[in-house]
């Protein structure tokens, strides 16, 4: 009796949550994870560790993948409130510093979004096998993009993130393993190598954002 009692009221909480109204929101200002990004015709899958500092507009992101028939590591520091993006390669002691012109935009579902659906991933049939998600669907102008931003109905927890950004494509991202909170911070600071290099002026339109810098190397 107090299994099946337990049982629908967790029920009744999901289905609870079903009806109300979805509401815009913001991801937790610090974030730790994995996620996997597919670029325009499957030309680049990677798989990433990512750090997200919101406060201080910093993204630390650890890369490796495939492209093509080439297997590709990136390490990449953004400091968006600097304007500086690093390239570095702990292998070889070595670190490129360039301009970064985008600006910062935050995990968070923008002002002007219009929800799209509200959906289970999982089951509603027990307790705890499903996970209440909307959809958001909008335009992006800073980097020229349309979007479809899933996120998790309770803790605004990011799902899957599809954009298609003019002369670039679809990009697809999907994260898991999410941890709110920064273990170590330390992984926003530059290695000690990285003291010494100059500023590289960029020609070539590489790494004018996260998209690029990830779909660059």
């Amino acid at each position: 009796m107090r299994t099946l009692l337990l049982l629908a009221l967790g029920l009744s909480t999901l289905l609870s949550g079903l009806a109300q109204k979805p509401h815009r929101c913001k991801s937790p200002p610090y974030l730790e994870g994995k996620l996997t990004a597919i670029f325009p015709e499957g030309k680049t899958m990677v798989f990433e560790q990512f750090y997200y500092d919101a406060f201080e507009q910093r993204i630390r992101v650890i890369a490796a993948g495939q492209e093509s028939n080439h297997s590709l590591h990136v390490d990449i520091l953004m400091l968006f409130r600097e304007r500086v993006y690093y390239e570095i390669n702990y292998q070889n002691q070595s670190c490129v510093k360039m301009p970064l012109s985008a600006a910062f935009i935050p995990i968070e579902i923008p002002y002007d979004a219009q929800h799209n659906a509200q959906f289970v991933l999982g089951t509603l049939s027990a307790p705890g096998q499903g996970l209440l998600v909307n959809d958001w669907v909008g335009f992006i102008p800073e980097y020229q993009a349309k979007y479809s931003m899933s996120v998790t109905e309770f803790g605004c927890i990011p799902i899957t993130f599809l954009y298609h950004i003019e002369k670039m494509g679809h990009v697809l991202s999907s994260f898991y393993d999410i941890v709110v909170g920064i273990e170590n911070p330390e992984v926003f600071v530059p290695p000690a190598f990285c003291g010494s290099a100059k500023l590289v002026e960029q020609t070539d339109g590489k790494a004018a954002d996260f998209f690029t810098a990830l779909n660059s190397n």
